[in-house]
């Protein structure tokens, strides 16, 4: 298999990516960037009735050159990747595009298709590959000057996003296109648009039971303590909304990507880190990493969303 891979153009290689945006080459916008117009639905779903081959071909491809198959994120030659998983829906193609003119680390945005004979999975993404490796993969391995320039390139960007006014009013929690958000840590992992914080922590806590706990009484105790969410504020901003270390690509010891959009969108100010951190053990490093990051500000937040998480965890759709 080495020989045939010495034998194959680079560009075919799946270590093959196209020139990629790096940090600092221009200002970052002092508003979040109009999310671009989507292709008409016609051209949407002839791209859904090709993106299916692409797929079949990554198979084949995988063997070529010795590469696991993920059906999720199929590897390409030519620096490609399709994306096309449970989570994929046309707000993330927006939200990709809109990040990445802004000047963020994210992959360009090459076709999208729609898949309507697949409800779970309605959208498969064509985009460009990442040079390097996830956070997680080798962060042991760095060295401490680039941890900290990977720290400090992380919180420049989640700066820049959290000072971003909300197009959709001050109040409301919503995608990036004023649309339902979607994410891990929701009932069915989608809910509606909310126009205020008290309406998103009424929806959070409409499915709450007592079928994990072991007493009405925990159930009681755990219930009070969600609801203490209730008296606190917190701005709205846009967020990520799935800050996990697995999204964070490094290259040369630099961010090299901030990839997995899915979930990103104007959420209460929280929002970011208690959900990177709420299933986090707490000896782990990436516990620490969020923590400095600015989820140290939030920690009668997590101990009502731990509660909270006991409270609802039979209406997660896993």
């Amino acid at each position: 298999m080495d020989r045939l891979r010495c034998l194959v153009p680079g560009v075919l290689l799946p270590t093959f990516t196209w020139p990629h945006h790096a940090l600092g080459d221009a200002p970052f916008p002092p508003c979040i960037p109009p999310a671009p117009t989507l292709l008409p639905r016609v051209v949407r779903r002839v791209f859904g009735f090709l993106h299916p081959y692409l797929l079949s071909f990554s198979i084949h491809y995988g063997r070529w050159v010795g590469i696991r198959f993920n059906n999720q994120v199929a590897q390409l030659p030519f620096g490609l990747v399709l994306k096309w998983s449970d989570g994929t829906r046309l707000e993330e193609v927006r939200a990709m595009m809109a990040m990445r003119s802004a000047g963020f680390p994210v992959p360009k945005v090459i076709s999208y298709g729609e898949h309507p004979d697949t409800p779970h999975a309605p959208v498969s993404i064509l985009m460009t590959r990442i040079p390097g490796k996830d956070l997680g993969d080798i962060y042991e391995q760095l060295k401490e000057d680039e941890r900290e320039a990977i720290f400090s390139e992380l919180q420049c960007m989640l700066g820049v996003m959290r000072k971003w006014p909300n197009p959709w009013g001050k109040d409301r929690i919503c995608s990036i296109v004023g649309t339902s958000i979607r994410s891990v840590r929701v009932p069915n992992h989608s809910i509606k648009p909310c126009e205020s914080e008290s309406e998103l922590n009424d929806q959070l806590r409409y499915t709450a039971s007592d079928h994990s706990l072991t007493s009405r009484e925990e159930f009681e105790e755990k219930l009070a303590c969600a609801k203490r969410m209730d008296s606190m504020h917190h701005d709205i901003v846009f967020t990520h909304g799935d800050l996990k270390h697995h999204n964070i690509m490094v290259h040369d010891g630099h961010i090299s990507g901030f990839i997995d959009w899915e979930s990103a969108g104007w959420y209460p100010d929280y929002w970011e880190f208690t959900t990177a951190m709420r299933f986090c053990p707490k000896d782990f490093w990436w516990y620490y990493f969020v923590l400095r990051l600015g989820g140290a500000k939030y920690m009668a937040e997590m101990e009502c969303e731990r509660a909270l998480t006991a409270l609802t965890v039979d209406s997660y759709a896993w």
